[in-house]
């Protein structure tokens, strides 16, 4: 088998602005193959009409270029139903029943004025289904609203639809069943068959291997082309306390079972892939034996110095470049974020240095409440929001440090994009990610989880101490260049190497 695959990356939705570190992760990682000389698809599963203008978007963030290629299972399907209407069983009998007193909602149109989906609601206002058609306005299929939380797990039945006929023959309105599709797994899967028939016809000498970078269609690519499937991980998988066999929800547990089915599961840090397997050995309920897994590689997130960086160090280490009195924060106002402890932590920074100041980046449901609680502390001259700013990253070039207080995180961008700038980090040392990044008083300060005075202490330890700044940012920026991607792509390349000639392991079970 030949060496270099041609790399199909299959997730559930990219969105510029959507989704954090995991959609800027995706799409890094997707450069990172690419400029390796790997062809690479990304490929996604959302339900959404148009991806042009998120891949024009993506272009202008520098996170694609005119080569990207990135596919979409409802574009394709719409301009291409016979995928969907060949893949149809007529023996699957529907489980949607569009009873009485459901009402449909107005066609919602495309950008060419064309209906691409129509929602059906019960008399309450709940979503029942929805109608998708095809580029012609022709119904297509018709998708269950399932409210679980795995809800890609359902075996409720896609009806796949066609135009209905009236008693005269005429076009109806009424659409007629072609057949059933058993689940979402079944409508993926007929989508990605012919996509990887389609780089198969690109690309005749090369061999394929599927990048799942999600959950929901990870679980459902088992055999699909008899490509291997790699998965990746890209956050915590435990809850509160997040200790190693802390609870999980269904949608993590759930996933576990799965291990055994892939031909590799990348995590990104040590910690997490020992503690996953230490799970796996400890639980005597689980269906299969830990050892049955699928061979664990660790690929943390490279850090990225930008180009000029990396051409001239001296441009950003050292504190000569930085605002000794400044602090930052890149992230989303969301509940795992932990807002709320950064601006506590600062009420006791400025009590002791009252020029200090939190420039925070990024946007979320917690705005409101973020900025009512800066108003009750009265630091309304000390921590600012800034909302969505596309270069917040580069905030830390001159930043004396950046403050990150999760209850949680995969391994946190923020930390290695501001380390690639010369930014060190002051964070608590949770699961995953800091621990992993961070040596503490070396590159950074590590503080226990949660310990509101233990982060302002550190944090008053740092600001206004130049020495220091300018010890903590040459040795962040050192480890950065000597953990970029040119480390993160030999790991990758190490993967594919062990891969390739294998059978996947759908096909040997």
């Amino acid at each position: 088998m030949h060496s270099d695959p041609v790399c199909l990356i299959i997730t559930s939705r990219l969105r510029p602005g959507l989704d954090g570190g995991y959609t800027v992760a995706t799409m890094r990682r997707a450069q990172l193959l690419a400029a390796a000389g790997h062809p690479v698809v990304l490929a996604t599963v959302d339900l959404h009409p148009d991806y042009a203008p998120f891949a024009d978007e993506f272009r202008r963030l520098g996170l694609a270029d005119s080569q990207t290629v990135m596919r979409n299972l409802l574009e394709e399907v719409r301009s291409r139903p016979a995928i969907l209407r060949d893949a149809a069983d007529p023996e699957v009998a529907p489980t949607i029943d569009e009873s009485a007193g459901t009402h449909r909602e107005a066609f919602e149109l495309d950008a060419s004025g064309v209906p691409w989906r129509q929602v059906v609601r019960d008399p309450v206002g709940a979503v029942v289904f929805t109608d998708f058609f095809d580029a012609d306005g022709v119904p297509l299929f018709r998708l269950p609203f399932v409210a679980a939380p795995d809800w890609w797990r359902t075996e409720a039945v896609i009806d796949v639809l066609t135009a209905g006929l009236t008693p005269t023959g005429g076009a109806g309105t009424v659409p007629a069943r072609v057949g059933g599709l058993a689940g979402f797994g079944a409508l993926y899967r007929a989508w990605w068959r012919a996509v990887v028939d389609d780089q198969r016809a690109l690309h005749p000498d090369a061999w394929l291997v599927a990048i799942a970078e999600a959950r929901q269609v990870g679980e459902h690519w088992h055999g699909t082309g008899g490509v291997p499937l790699v998965h990746t991980v890209h956050n915590a998988h435990t809850t509160p306390p997040h200790d190693w066999d802390s609870p999980m929800d269904v949608t993590w547990s759930g996933w576990l079972d799965t291990l055994p089915q892939y031909d590799a599961v990348v995590w990104l840090t040590e910690r997490q892939r020992e503690e996953v397997a230490r799970r796996r050995e400890a639980d005597a309920t689980s269906t299969t034996p830990a050892a049955d897994d699928a061979p664990g590689y660790v690929i943390p997130h490279p850090a990225e110095p930008p180009a000029d960086v990396v051409a001239d160090p001296s441009t950003v280490a050292g504190a000569a470049h930085r605002d000794l009195d400044r602090a930052v924060m890149v992230t989303r106002l969301a509940p795992q974020k932990r807002l709320d402890h950064a601006i506590r932590a600062w009420r006791l920074v400025v009590d002791a240095r009252p020029t200090a100041r939190l420039d925070i980046y990024g946007d979320g449901p917690l705005r409101a409440d973020l900025q009512a609680l800066i108003a009750e502390l009265d630091l309304g001259d000390a921590v600012t929001l800034h909302g969505h700013t596309p270069d917040a990253p580069e905030q830390s070039r001159t930043a004396a440090l950046l403050l990150l207080t999760s209850v949680y995180e995969g391994q946190s961008l923020a930390i290695t994009e501001a380390m690639a700038r010369g930014c060190p980090a002051v964070s608590y040392d949770i699961a995953y990610g800091p621990g992993e990044l961070i040596t503490d008083g070396e590159t950074g300060r590590l503080v226990p989880a949660g310990d509101i005075a233990a982060l302002a202490d550190a944090v008053l330890g740092t600001l206004g101490n130049a020495t220091e700044i300018d010890r903590l940012s040459r040795a962040s920026l050192d480890w950065a260049l000597a953990n970029g991607p040119e480390r993160a792509l030999a790991r990758w390349e190490q993967l594919f190497a062990d891969l390739a000639g294998r059978t996947p392991r759908a096909l040997s079970s």
